[in-house]
């Protein structure tokens, strides 16, 4: 493991960006959502997925800067086309576009389509419970979830995050997806050889299996089964359906579009009905009971505050060896200065 300080981190992140011509307001929204994400020591949908950021847009493949389309508007309400940008800076616009719009309205809702995968759903709600709301986020992507007993996957499993503020210092606040597990830990839990429960779904050849290698080849399933089946139709719907997006396995549409992922940011203002620190108390009421009735329950989101404290006292984090020379390896294809050993 190798050690690395945040500034080195940034730093590098806002050179490498400035270096394929993304602007610096752009860069540093990049770096406030992939720190955001970071801090949460989870290890995963964070800082180790950026050098694959970096291959997509070295490669052409998304929008370095992109132009936000309106499509259409209705009192609280609006979507826009995302220009194939890279999903945390569309993730970040439609959030912020939530936001003002729920401090006119009490309540705004804003989805754009023609996106990319937008890292973890923490940053954004973290965004909305900053800014006094409670937040919601959700993603459509492609086909990779099914259902017990379907013959293939069938709908994306539909990451999506809540989050809202209270009297502590952090927001209470869920990041999940509808499947048992992410693609994203499938693959963490196949390279250390971890084994996985065999419901979580099944293999191609439609038999249960407790290798995450294996799963990835097949069909993940819902939480819950018809349950999150249920939700992960209602997300479609608020995805891509309202995005005007392509919908479920939909290749193109008859505009020509062919990204398939859609995102949704709803901001609620959490003052709209009763003064900010009624909201607070009231809020924070609701948790205090919680614990009260079970103190063994774990809070979404105190967990990753408790982590993100640890961190911010050395201003430091520990990544392994291979994000290590990944980084350098990229810096040197930049010509840009790399983490120092």
């Amino acid at each position: 493991m190798k050690r690395v300080t945040f500034n080195e981190l940034s730093q590098f992140m806002m050179n490498s960006l400035t270096a394929v011509q993304m602007t610096t307001e752009n860069a540093q929204t990049m770096i406030d959502v992939f720190m955001s994400a970071t801090k949460r020591g989870v290890g995963h949908h964070d800082i180790y997925d950026f050098p694959a950021r970096l291959d997509t847009l070295l490669k052409g493949k998304v929008t370095v800067n992109p132009a936000f389309k309106k499509l259409a508007e209705f009192g609280c309400m609006e979507s826009w086309d995302g220009d194939n940008g890279l999903g945390e800076l569309v993730n970040s616009f439609i959030m912020d576009r939530a936001i003002t719009l729920a401090q006119t309205n009490g309540i705004g809702f804003c989805t754009a389509r023609n996106s990319n995968h937008f890292l973890a759903g923490a940053p954004y709600v973290i965004q909305a419970a900053q800014a006094g709301c409670i937040g919601l986020v959700m993603a459509k992507g492609a086909a990779n979830m099914g259902v017990p007993g379907s013959a293939s996957n069938v709908i994306g499993h539909s990451p999506m995050a809540f989050g809202f503020p209270t009297n502590e210092d952090w927001p209470v606040m869920m990041d999940i997806c509808l499947a048992y597990a992410s693609i994203g830990q499938l693959n963490q839990r196949a390279k250390e050889g971890q084994p996985i429960p065999s419901w979580w779904g099944v293999g191609p050849d439609g038999e249960s299996t407790s290798d995450p290698a294996v799963l990835l080849k097949g069909i993940r399933h819902p939480i819950g089964e018809h349950k999150g089946f249920g939700l992960a139709l209602l997300s479609e719907l608020l995805t891509g359906v309202l995005s005007s997006g392509l919908i479920l396995n939909q290749n193109e549409d008859e505009n020509g579009l062919r990204n398939i992922t859609s995102h949704t940011a709803l901001a609620i203002k959490a003052d709209a009905l009763m003064d900010r620190q009624t909201f607070l108390d009231r809020s924070s009421s609701m948790i205090e009971r919680i614990k009260g009735l079970s103190p063994d329950i774990h809070i979404p989101g105190s967990h990753s505050y408790q982590e993100k404290m640890i961190l911010e006292k050395t201003q430091s984090i520990e990544i392994s060896e291979e994000l290590f020379n990944r980084i350098n390896e990229k810096a040197g294809v930049l010509a840009i200065n790399g983490l120092q050993p």
